[in-house]
């Protein structure tokens, strides 16, 4: 959607944002910046709303002898920005500003309650904070505004997984450095406000660990010690205490999914093959079963995925390896498929395999990762697997995209969230976020995300609203040398006919 006052408005503002991002502006403030590109279709919001938050602008945001200067840039920013309001209908994207983010290191998790409410959890590195290392959090109720309760204390930042459940939040980590160097494996029940209760151990000198949880609050947490070459696994019922933890496998890269049944996987690496155990729900776990062949292991990382049929997707590889897909159906036959034979990285890399899975509504299973296209640049590549299996779809439209993350949502919605390179001729290292959205298994609508004038990092993450169907993105972006965040919000799901 283009201005319809046409360029110079959009080159005043250009300037004014060049200008404001020098300052090292919190996000609230530069998040309320619309986008004028007719290729991404941002809605900007209410002038009055930017004009108040100029005038609540904290002197901890910049540096106070530049406070002045930077509420007139704002004050006339709003001027401008007055002057070309888009009507709502034609901008199904809008911008919401997460305050106080910056120090985004990674972001880690989005997840939504049954309610509604989302949790954004991060790891995060400022200067400025203490302590230096810190786990962010950013909540968002259910009318859109988001909060910023008090970090993560006491863990190891990078190795937190924060499991949003219908009613209960399941934290699991890496306890922090103590003096007694315990390497404490240890998990916190909470809310998805951000509340945590008190951490419980698990187990001591644990070299790195993997778990899920379903909507009930279900929960199953397996881990690696540095002292033994077990996998060791601890489960628990919907608020019950975990129960003991057994040695189920040998193995040093592992996952594990369950789904709201309480079918459960443990899928490891087993020399040049893989192996899985699977626990139907009510059941014990059966044998270990080894599949496939891999032909490099090196970095192997796993990511299990459990459809509430029962299906077992597991992806594997490693970028810059050959990456692929497992699929184990209900009569418990496993099926391997090399996806490509060097893969490219993913947005969470460090959060399991580069290849993601994901179900749709019904049950389809899907799997997206970065590969290559016949051009040979990168792209990000979407297929069906399992029942319905199907080729490749090159999903991104922009050279050189790297996959971020996928997600499901209500009424067969899926979304696919990458980041591309587009470059200006002022800075040709502009990179900017986009996403792919489908509802009812149709076509994928392409929207670029990231504001003109921002420069996006990789590593956005999508959840869908469980009541309304929106997708909602987090945007980590650059805010001179740090990085911060902001979410896009996108259209609701159509109201089904009568």
């Amino acid at each position: 959607m283009r201005d319809s006052t046409g360029p110079a408005k959009t080159r005043r503002q250009l300037v004014l944002l060049r200008e404001l991002g020098g300052f090292g502006l919190s996000s609230r403030w530069l998040a309320r910046l619309g986008d004028g590109d007719e290729q991404a279709r941002v809605l900007s919001p209410a002038p009055a709303s930017l004009l108040q938050g100029a005038l609540r602008l904290r002197t901890s945001d910049v540096p106070s002898p530049l406070l002045t200067r930077v509420r007139r840039l704002l004050a006339a920013l709003v001027l401008l920005g007055a002057a070309g309001a888009a009507p709502a209908a034609a901008a199904p994207w809008k911008l919401e500003p997460i305050e106080g983010s910056e120090g985004v290191v990674e972001l880690q998790d989005l997840a939504f309650d049954a309610q509604g409410r989302a949790l954004l959890s991060w790891n995060g590195a400022l200067r400025t904070h203490v302590p230096p290392l810190f786990g962010g959090l950013a909540t968002r109720d259910a009318t859109g505004g988001w909060h910023r309760p008090p970090g993560l204390d006491g863990i190891q930042p990078a190795s937190a997984q924060i499991h949003v459940g219908a009613a209960r939040t399941l934290l699991v980590a890496r306890e922090g450095p103590t003096t007694a160097n315990l390497r404490r494996l240890v998990f916190a029940d909470g809310r998805s406000d951000g509340g945590f209760a008190a951490l419980t151990p698990l187990d001591d000198f644990v070299a790195a660990h993997w778990s899920d949880a379903n909507a009930a609050g279900d929960a199953i947490v397996a881990w690696r010690s540095e002292r033994a070459p077990f996998l060791r696994v601890a489960e628990r019922v919907a608020g019950q205490p975990f129960d003991a933890a057994r040695d189920l496998a040998v193995g040093r890269s592992a996952a594990v999914a369950i789904n709201d049944r309480g079918d459960r996987v443990l899928a490891w690496r087993a020399g040049p093959r893989l192996a899985a155990r699977v626990r139907p729900a009510g059941g014990e776990w059966g044998d270990t079963v080894r599949f496939g062949r891999i032909a490099s292991f090196q970095h192997l990382r796993l990511t299990a995925l459990v459809v509430r049929n029962g299906r077992v997707v597991l992806t594997w590889g490693s970028a810059g390896h050959p990456c692929g897909v497992s699929v184990r159906d209900r009569a418990g036959r496993w099926r391997t498929r090399t996806l490509e034979r060097r893969c490219g990285p993913t947005g969470a890399d460090g959060r399991g395999a580069p290849v993601l899975p994901v179900a749709d509504g019904r049950g389809a299973t899907y799997v997206a990762w970065t590969g290559r296209a016949r051009t040979g640049r990168r792209a990000v590549k979407f297929a069906r697997v399992g029942a319905g299996s199907t080729r490749a779809l090159v999903l991104s439209r922009e050279p050189g995209a790297v996959l971020d993350d996928v997600a499901a949502g209500p009424r067969r919605a899926l979304a696919v969230t990458y980041a591309a390179p587009r470059p200006t001729r002022r800075n040709p290292l502009v990179v900017s976020t986009f996403a792919a959205l489908r509802r009812g298994g149709g076509a994928f609508a392409h929207d670029r995300l990231t504001p003109r004038g921002f420069v996006a990092r990789r590593g956005s993450r999508i959840a869908f609203h469980p009541l309304t169907g929106e997708p909602v993105v987090a945007l980590p972006f650059l805010i001179g040398l740090n990085v911060a965040v902001l979410a896009a919000v996108g259209p609701a799901a159509p109201v089904a006919a009568p």
